[in-house]
């Protein structure tokens, strides 16, 4: 099943390399917006909320191997529609407020660039981080998120954990990071778990209570000298002067 999802994936990317390749112009802003289904006026929060739902049906992981849906786009389209939404939305910011130095005579990468780099890498990211994607924006929707995750039964990797984790610090704390941790037992892998034990205490911990709270999580079988000596190296490198960030 793996090995097939990952092959759909490469295809579906290959598939959109090669219509922007043979394409001598992109889709235009009026038929990016019908693929997304928005209108004129939509704004950057619901464009991005669309894509997030969008992904949902369409990315190859959520895909897998159920036939295509009639009239639904394909992840590429949708990917493709949200890119020029984008850029649209990032040119008319920097025309607005052009006011510093051209980006392109410093040398430093303008908005077109730059939502070009973030589509490619896109393009190679589970649905789990696509959608793991939001919270960098909006980290109060953590646990909704994660919560969509465990619905959905997708991957979890360390990147997914370590954007949960993060969002966590900035919105909920602790007890919502150990929550996320208490729950996806038995759905992590254990090289992830251990990733994601160390994600927790990078972006949760703050002094010696939170770290034993941590370490609480840390079942009997799994305290292993090579674990507890990766939790204590975790512990160092993530601290303050005094020893904690706190």
């Amino acid at each position: 099943m793996l090995a097939r999802r990952t092959v759909v994936w490469r295809l579906a990317a290959a598939a959109g390399t090669r219509c922007r390749a043979h394409s001598s112009t992109r889709l235009s802003v009026d038929a990016s917006l019908a693929v997304m289904g928005l209108s004129h006026g939509a704004s950057p929060t619901e464009v991005k909320l669309r894509f997030y739902e969008l992904a949902k049906l369409t990315h190859p992981d959520a895909v897998r191997d159920a036939p295509p849906t009639a009239g639904q786009p394909t992840f590429v389209e949708v990917l493709s529609a949200f890119e020029v939404l984008v850029a649209e939305e990032a040119a008319a910011a920097a025309s607005a407020g052009a006011t510093a130095p051209n980006a392109a005579a410093r040398g430093g990468a303008g908005p077109a660039r730059r939502t070009s780099r973030a589509a490619a890498a896109r393009r190679k990211k589970t649905l789990s981080e696509v959608l793991c994607e939001r919270l960098e924006e909006e980290p109060s929707a953590a646990m909704a998120v994660w919560t969509d995750l465990k619905q959905r039964e997708l991957p979890l990797n360390e990147a997914t954990m370590d954007l949960l984790f993060r969002a966590c610090a900035r919105s909920g704390g602790l007890p919502a990071a150990e929550a996320v941790m208490r729950e996806a037992v038995g759905l992590l892998t254990p090289s992830v778990r251990a990733a994601a034990l160390v994600s927790l205490i990078k972006w949760c911990k703050e002094d010696k209570s939170s770290f034993e709270k941590i370490m609480n999580l840390v079942d009997e079988a799994e305290r292993t000298p090579e674990e507890m000596e990766y939790m204590s190296y975790a512990n160092f490198l993530y601290s303050g002067v005094d020893g904690y960030s706190k």
